[in-house]
C-alpha cells in the first residue's frame, strides 16, 4: 500500500529540475520500485540533506508504528481525516472560525449547519457528495494466481487543503493537538494519519500533495519514507522522514 493524486502519465524516468514534472513522475510511479527509480534519477534533488524527521523528532518510529494494527484501520483513519477536512472547509466558507464559539460543537451540528435541507436519501445528492472523497487503487495490473502486482492507493478529498508553508504544522506533525479546539471533527492530535506509513511498501513511501481550497498560495508536495540507515547513524532504531528542499516545499 502506498499513497498518492491524479494526472497525466509519464512513460520514462529522466533527470529533471522542473518541479511540476517531478511531481508527475512521482505520482505516476506504479509502485515503489518505479518511484525509487525516479529518486535515483534525481539524486541531487533527493540528497540526504533534504530529508527531515517527521514531527521534527528522530524518535518518531514508535509513535508512527503504534497508530493502527492493520492497513484497513489505517485507511479508515485517512478517510476520517478527509471528512474532517471537508467539514472544516464548509465552516471556513461560511466565514466561521472552526475554533470559535460560533462553530458547531459536534459533527451532528456541523452536518445540520453545512448541509441544510439536504436529503441524503436522494441518489444524485449522494453521488455528488461521494465525489468529494475518493479512494482509488492503482498499479501495473490485476492480481492473478501466478502474478501478484503491488497496489498503490490514491486518497483524494476536496477539503480545506493546506499551503506548502503549513505542511510541517499539519500533515507532517505529530502530537501537536491541532484539532483539539475544533469540536465538530473526529481527529485530535494530528497524528492518526501517519499510521498508514508502516503499510506503504518496504520503503514506506507516501506522497502528499495539497493546495488551499480557496486557491490562495501555491500547490505543494512532499514525500515521506522510512530513513535508510547508514553507518553514520548511531541510533538503535530508524525513523520516518519527509522531503523538503531549500527550506521550502516545492510548488
Amino acid at each position: 500500500m502506498s499513497n498518492k493524486n491524479t494526472n497525466s502519465l509519464f512513460n520514462q524516468v529522466f533527470t529533471t529540475t522542473d518541479h511540476k514534472e517531478l511531481f508527475h513522475q512521482l505520482f505516476n510511479a506504479k509502485d515503489e520500485i518505479e518511484l525509487q527509480s525516479v529518486i535515483e534519477a534525481n539524486l541531487e534533488t533527493f540528497d540526504n540533506a533534504n530529508w527531515k524527521p517527521l514531527g521534527a523528532n528522530k524518535s518518531n518510529y514508535g509513535i508512527v508504528k503504534n497508530q493502527q494494527s492493520n492497513p484497513i484501520a489505517a485507511l479508515i483513519e485517512k478517510t476520517t481525516n478527509s471528512i474532517d477536512a471537508i467539514l472544516t472547509m464548509k465552516c471556513l466558507e461560511m466565514g466561521i472560525d472552526p475554533k470559535s464559539e460560533k462553530a458547531p460543537k459536534s459533527m451532528e451540528e456541523a452536518i445540520d449547519l453545512f448541509y441544510p435541507k439536504n436529503n441524503w436519501d436522494l441518489r444524485e445528492f449522494r453521488k455528488s457528495q461521494a465525489e468529494e472523497i475518493q479512494i482509488m487503487a492503482d498499479g501495473k495490473g490485476p492480481r492473478t494466481q501466478k502474478k501478484q502486482y503491488p497496489t498503490s492507493v490514491i486518497i483524494y478529498d476536496n477539503g480545506e487543503g493546506q499551503p506548502p508553508e503549513e505542511f510541517e504544522s499539519t500533515f507532517l506533525s505529530l502530537l501537536r493537538g491541532n484539532k483539539n479546539n475544533v469540536h465538530f471533527v473526529q481527529g485530535k492530535y494530528n497524528m492518526g494519519g501517519s499510521g498508514a506509513i508502516v503499510f506503504c511498501g518496504k520503503k514506506r513511501y507516501q506522497l502528499i500533495a495539497s493546495k488551499r481550497y480557496d486557491n490562495t498560495g501555491d500547490f505543494g508536495f512532499t514525500l515521506i519514507r522510512e530513513h535508510p540507515k547508514t553507518e553514520d547513524d548511531h541510533t538503535k532504531e530508524t525513523w520516518f522522514e519527509y522531503f523538503r528542499k531549500e527550506n521550502h516545499f516545492i510548488p
